[in-house]
């Protein structure tokens, strides 16, 4: 059966090409670390490799069942991992079209003051022209010494224009600048989160979260384990809307110890001590 979302345009003469790219933005949607992801550069550097030849086996038809292999199980391996960079690419994607907007806005704003200035020394000029010819026809005085002294006021007031436009560009250039340090560091400086009630929210928990894993069982000693909940973990349809095993085991932690003022690490002294 065909489907019609399986099509799709045309962009390359050569389809080995247009294989290629498809090739590469569905292996990158996979593995989309980024250089943050890794301790130094060099090992950055050895996941890029790893990928280019991953892309290279199956663009040229190299290993394609092994190679198939080995990415499917990546991607079923990590899955919960590649989504959570994936919504991180999507946050800083949305900060620089922000960013672009705000450039643009600067920019038109300069140009719509440099037409503003451009329409001012066009009607000065016709003024000027005026001038001169109400002064030749009127004045005895010679006429190179008065069109002289005209070019003369002409010049110092296109050099006051120039500096002028400058300042005013230059005071843009802070108002953004300083309007964008603001809100960098009003999102690097607000961690705690909004909530329209007083104190229902402890950022110092009263307990050591042990982890979460979807693959985690009953014997598992580093690992909280819930045999229902760990089975939505696996649950592509969950997953994609932004659900996750370890805010649900820390919701249920968190609704435990709430109001309690329980600490166990002193509820076990005071045990020991009354022992």
């Amino acid at each position: 059966m065909l489907r019609k979302n399986r099509f799709k345009k045309q962009v390359f003469d050569d389809i080995k090409i247009e294989r290629e790219v498809d090739m590469r933005k569905r292996i990158h949607s996979i593995y989309n670390k980024s250089e943050e992801d890794f301790p130094d550069l060099k090992e950055y550097n050895a996941y890029l490799e790893y990928i280019e030849n991953l892309i290279f086996n199956l663009s040229n038809g190299i290993d394609v069942e092994k190679t198939e292999e080995e990415v499917n199980k990546y991607e079923a391996d990590h899955k919960i991992e590649i989504l959570e960079r994936a919504m991180r690419e999507s946050e800083k994607d949305a900060d620089l079209t922000k960013y672009q907007e705000a450039t643009e806005r600067l920019k038109q704003e300069k140009l719509k003051i440099q037409r503003q200035m451009e329409l001012e020394d066009m009607e000065f000029q016709q003024q000027q022209k005026q001038e001169l010819m109400e002064r030749l026809s009127s004045s005895d005085a010679n006429a190179e010494e008065i069109m002289k002294e005209q070019r003369s006021q002409q010049a110092k007031r296109t050099n006051q224009r120039k500096r002028q436009l400058q300042q005013i560009s230059n005071q843009l250039d802070q108002q953004f600048a300083s309007a964008n340090d603001a809100s960098k560091k009003e999102l690097a400086g607000n961690k705690t989160p909004f909530t329209p009630f007083q104190g229902d929210r402890d950022l110092h928990k009263q307990y050591s979260f042990l982890g979460a894993s979807a693959d985690a069982s009953k014997e598992s000693q580093d690992a909280y384990y819930d045999p229902f909940v760990s089975q939505l973990s696996k649950n592509k349809e969950y997953l994609g809307g932004g659900w996750r095993i370890e805010q649900v085991l820390e919701r249920a932690l968190d609704e435990a110890f709430m109001g309690l003022h329980c600490f166990v690490e002193k509820e076990k002294q005071h045990e020991v001590s009354t022992a």
